[in-house]
């Protein structure tokens, strides 16, 4: 089953503004050791995949010698007992010989290459969070743990009680004392309505005090049955605590860093029957949604939006701010129904924004899928809205 902090994404991420996942981007910046890596004029990019930074102050920062070949276009970083090498425009690089797949190609711009930091920060050891809220590549040495055992053994029970659906094993893995305990009645909701399977991909323990770990995490989540929900891959730092070493370890906190969401295999091939009236009304509360952002009119931006929305007020929040600092254009470029009950649906949308007036801001083409839900007088409103990619406008 889905687990807790997936839920808390939901009403963390999720958004019915179309536009809301395209506020200013502020720089990206990245920590080693919370100390802030100089990269004077050559700023580090996100393709939409990964974070790349310039090649030799990473490198170099991490301990690491670096040459480039560029007979071969291949780089070199080298120190002892570890030989890494990746080349331009390959999806493939080498740990001491063994061959690793990339997300994102290293890449040459304006004669700087780039490479991707996640790869070359795990390849060196270190551990890698993306922390979203600051735009910052927080790089951290492991820390040695006598307590890695009892750590992996709670992720264990975490995952178990997940995806046996075993409310009471899971709220007992929550301090008492913690607000996330109080989650609880949404939680149990959840478990009565979906049913998904949960793994912890990525584990590992970046701090340790005496009855104290901090912990980050990335788990994927896929639903098996029940409405529709995105497939997801979330990033995660918990802070566990626990009364005694004897003790068994309590999320007393955590902080969602960073989620990728994708559809299921084939949901955009699959026939899905729909009433044409049902099918036009509901790409058309889409459309209004759009044309009542770009109008700057937000009592009928809203009136698109179901208000029992977990993230109604927040939403408005948002446009009101976005309405505020600048003046965008959105358009829907297409839209597809992929999911349809009668009195809810998914809509798969691609939607590009253009910036006419404001700070800076990344014009962007990106594709989402809306939750969309009929209400009592039959029509159709926005229920929340999961980013699926993004890529700048040339």
């Amino acid at each position: 089953m889905k687990l807790l902090p997936g839920f808390i994404a939901v009403l963390t991420l999720s958004s019915a503004i179309s536009l809301s996942a395209s506020a200013a981007e502020k720089p990206i910046t990245v920590q080693i050791d919370q100390q802030q890596l100089q990269l004077t004029t050559n700023a580090p990019l996100n393709d939409g995949h990964s974070i790349l930074v310039p090649m030799r102050p990473i490198f170099e920062k991490l301990g690491l010698s670096v040459v480039f070949d560029a007979k071969t276009s291949t780089i070199t970083a080298t120190k002892e007992g570890l030989i890494i090498k990746l080349q331009l425009g390959s999806k493939n690089a080498s740990i001491n010989g063994i061959v690793k797949p990339l997300q994102t190609a290293p890449k040459m711009i304006k004669n700087v290459t780039y490479v991707p930091v996640r790869f070359v920060s795990e390849a060196t050891g270190n551990n890698v969070v993306w922390n979203a809220t600051t735009r910052t590549v927080e790089i951290t040495s492991l820390q040695a743990t006598d307590d890695t055992a009892s750590v992996a053994d709670f992720f264990s029970k975490y995952v178990k009680y997940s995806n046996e659906e075993n409310y009471d094993g899971f709220i007992s893995l929550i301090d008492a004392k913690s607000p996330l305990a109080a989650i609880g009645p949404q939680l149990k909701q959840q478990f009565e309505t979906y049913n998904l399977n949960v793994s912890v991909d990525q584990l590992n323990i970046v701090d340790s005090k005496t009855n104290e770990v901090t912990v980050h995490t990335i788990e994927t989540t896929e639903k098996l049955s029940g409405p529709f929900m995105p497939n997801s891959q979330m990033e995660y730092i918990y802070s566990l605590t626990r009364g005694s070493k004897d003790a068994g370890w309590k999320i007393s906190s955590l902080q969602l860093q960073a989620v990728n969401y994708s559809l299921p295999e084939g949901a955009l091939t699959a026939a899905v029957t729909v009433p044409k009236a049902d099918e036009d009304a509901i790409k058309a509360v889409f459309v209004a949604n759009m044309e009542y952002t770009n109008k700057e009119d937000l009592e009928g931006l809203m009136s698109t939006i179901d208000e029992s929305s977990p993230g109604y007020e927040q939403n408005k929040i948002v446009a009101a701010q976005l309405f505020q600092a600048y003046d965008l254009q959105g358009t829907v470029e297409s839209s597809q129904v992929i999911d349809y009950t009668g009195d809810t649906a998914a809509l798969y949308t691609v939607q590009s924004i253009k910036k006419l007036k404001g700070p800076q801001f990344q014009d962007n083409r990106s594709t989402t899928v809306t939750t969309v839900r009929k209400t009592a007088d039959g029509k159709w409103k926005l229920v929340q809205s999961y980013p699926l990619s993004s890529e700048p406008l040339k």
